[in-house]
């Protein structure tokens, strides 16, 4: 499944080398080229309801 971002509430992003998560940047979020991308989106845990958004950068988001 693919979902813009925009449409994506952001929990965390993923750090590159997978050694944990980081606080999502606020100018990324702020960014609407970065809001119109779409990010595939993997289910992380169906009982968080939250799901792993793959494209530049690796994020641990919910659906809004």
């Amino acid at each position: 499944m693919r979902k813009k971002a925009k449409k994506l509430e952001f929990v965390s992003r993923i750090k590159a080398d997978g050694s944990g998560t980081e606080p999502v940047p606020k100018g990324l979020l702020e960014n609407d080229l970065f809001l119109n991308e779409k990010l595939k989106i993997t289910c992380l845990s169906i009982s968080n309801g939250t799901y792993i958004a793959i494209g530049f950068n690796s994020f641990v988001v919910k659906l809004k």
